[in-house]
């Protein structure tokens, strides 16, 4: 299943901000860390962070950790999808 434009970016976004592996960020920093609200104005996604993440997570590029899943990070996956696209 391919990703939108828009995961895409999301991706590149936690990529470049370094938010991999081992980096604990809750969901809404991480949402304010890579400007969701610029990537959603730009791309007309009325979705919330959280839910793309969550999607990004079940196709398994996104990790969601944390006792009731509330921190995210790029899996292994992600970090090769990321690479693989410059």
């Amino acid at each position: 299943m391919p990703l939108e434009a828009y995961e895409e970016e999301v991706l590149e976004a936690m990529y470049d901000n370094r938010l991999i592996g081992g980096s604990y960020k809750a969901i809404e920093k991480v949402c304010s860390i890579i400007k969701w609200a610029q990537i959603s104005k730009k791309y007309g996604i009325r979705k919330s962070c959280s839910n793309v993440l969550k999607r990004l997570a079940s196709k398994g590029y996104v990790d969601l950790h944390g006792k009731s899943g509330n921190v995210a990070s790029l899996k292994r996956f992600g970090v090769a999808y990321v690479r693989g696209k410059q």
